[in-house]
Formats: C-alpha cells, sequence, structure tokens
C-alpha cells in the first residue's frame, strides 16, 4: 500500500511537471528565456520562503555556505536555464525525451565520482541510451536539430545537481535546498538578461500561464518529494518515465507537434535502457538482501 501510494505522488509529480513544460513552451512564444527564468524562479522562491515561515523551517545554516551547496545551486541555475531554451527552440517531444537520460548519466557520472562499480549490462544499457539521444538529434541528417543539444546540456546539468545532492548532509530540510534553487534561476534569468532581448511587458494572458507554470512546478516538486518518502526508490523509480508519455501527449494534442519515427524509437531505447538499469539494480538489491539474510 505504501508503495502504491508512493507509485501515485510519483505519476501525479510527472504528469504536473510535464503540463508545466507545456506552459513554459506557450510562454517562450512570448517571452525571452532570461525573463521566464526570472519571472518563475524568484516567484518560486517566494512561495518556497513562504512555506517555510509558516512550517517554521530553518533558512540559514553553516553548511549552506560550503562548495558543495554551492555548486549544487549552480547546477540548479544552469541545468534551468539550457532546459528553457531547449524548451523555447526544440519540439517538447524531442526535449522530454532527451530529458528521460538523466539516470544514464547519473550512473556514469557515480562511476567517475563516486567510483561506483558498474557492470558490462549496464555500459550496453547506458550505449543503448546514447544511441537513442543521437536518433532524436539527428546530427547526420537533413533533419538535424542543434538545439537539442540544450537539451543534452540541461540533461546533464541535471544529473551533476543530482550527484551533488547526494554529498549535502542529510538535516539540511528539502524546503530549504529547494527554495535556494529557485532563487539560483531567478539569477541565471539575471545574468543572461543583459545577451538576450529586452525585457518585455507580459499580457494578462501571460502572466496567468506565468502563475500557473510556477504553481505547477511547486505542487510537482512537493509531489516528488512526497513520493520518494512514501516509497522504494527502486519501485517508484521507473515511473518517472511517465512524464515522457504526458509530454509526447501533450505535444501532439496541444502543442500540434507530428514527432518523427527516430524521435519515437529514440525515445523507447532511452526508456527501456533506463527501466533496465532501474530493475537491474533492484534484482542485485534484493540477492544482497537475501545471502545477507542468510549469513
Amino acid at each position: 500500500m505504501k508503495n502504491l501510494r508512493g507509485i501515485f505522488f510519483m505519476v501525479v509529480a510527472m504528469a504536473t511537471f510535464a503540463l508545466g513544460d507545456a506552459l513554459l513552451k506557450i510562454i517562450s512564444l512570448s517571452l525571452p528565456v532570461s525573463q521566464i527564468l526570472i519571472i518563475t524562479g524568484f516567484a518560486g522562491g517566494v512561495i518556497s520562503l513562504s512555506i517555510i515561515c509558516i512550517t517554521k523551517t530553518r533558512l540559514f545554516m553553516p553548511e549552506l555556505g560550503n562548495m558543495v551547496f554551492l555548486l549544487r545551486s549552480a547546477t540548479d541555475m544552469l541545468s534551468a536555464l539550457f532546459f528553457v531554451w531547449a524548451i523555447a527552440t526544440t519540439p517538447l517531444s524531442s526535449v522530454s525525451a532527451v530529458l528521460q537520460t538523466a539516470p544514464l548519466m547519473i550512473t556514469i557520472g557515480a562511476v567517475i565520482v563516486y567510483r561506483e562499480t558498474v557492470g558490462s549490462s549496464h555500459w550496453t544499457a547506458i550505449f543503448v541510451g546514447l544511441i537513442g539521444v543521437m536518433l532524436i538529434v539527428r546530427p547526420m541528417s537533413e533533419a538535424y536539430q542543434p538545439y537539442a543539444w540544450l537539451a543534452v546540456l540541461a540533461t546533464f546539468f541535471v544529473a551533476l545537481r543530482d550527484l551533488l545532492t547526494r554529498a549535502i548532509a542529510d538535516h539540511i530540510p528539502s524546503l530549504t535546498i529547494s527554495a535556494y534553487s529557485f532563487f539560483a534561476v531567478g539569477l541565471g534569468g539575471l545574468i543572461l538578461l543583459p545577451f538576450g532581448p529586452k525585457f518585455i511587458q507580459p499580457s494578462p494572458y501571460i502572466w496567468w500561464l506565468l502563475g500557473g507554470a510556477t504553481i505547477l512546478g511547486t505542487f510537482a516538486n512537493f509531489m516528488l518529494i512526497l513520493a520518494t518518502r512514501w516509497g522504494d526508490a527502486s519501485i517508484i523509480a521507473p515511473f518517472r518515465y511517465t512524464r515522457l508519455v504526458f509530454s509526447i501527449l501533450l505535444a501532439v494534442l496541444v502543442m500540434d507537434e507530428q514527432p518523427l519515427w527516430e524521435t519515437w524509437i529514440g525515445a523507447t531505447m532511452i526508456v527501456v535502457s533506463g527501466c533496465y538499469i532501474f530493475f537491474n539494480e533492484r534484482h542485485k538489491t534484493v540477492n544482497r538482501t537475501s545471502e545477507k539474510s542468510k549469513a
């Protein structure tokens, strides 16, 4: 029952993230990337601060000034910057598919940073997933999407952020980390502002969409936290891929996108390789647990 709740929260989180991505895609037709980051980042930070004040969560700690936390905030800023930029310039279905390679990049990063051991089957799955990315980007074809590399960069920084999160002290509240992440995103927009188009006065319609995207992002993060706390990670993790399903549905039905066959095949390869790694890790964990119980 506990895992069913975790799965439910995960699916709700992924559906909400996908809907927020669709809103960002619509907003990007009217506003520059820098302005989107500034508004959604600082608005999300204010919402997080309000919740922190209500719940009396600690906001300032000595550990927040160390290099690991600062680097994590920087990766949050860069991942959001490249993600919104990719959303603005690339089909939503392609961006969502590439984003699903984050677990594969995390596996590679864990080998490099934490010296974790990965078997040949894992490397094969990673290779298959990366081929899926190349099918989506299509660097050697007439349908080459150069801006799709922005999604690859966003995914790289998402993976790096998650790896750095492992090194953050457990006693630092998730809400505190989330608040600093939002403000880092807003700061990224301010840094980008001089290099892009001038500030544009949003119409009332766009303001509503911006508010919706901010609320959806905050709610999705909350659902994601509930999912990870209610369910076993090895069981709920594969349901992260439902975000791709929701994103493609929204891209086709709302954005009128027609994903190419390479995108469908590439997305399938990414999902299959990611699920294989999740289930293989779960199988190893179960075997280790049973061996310990026998001993």
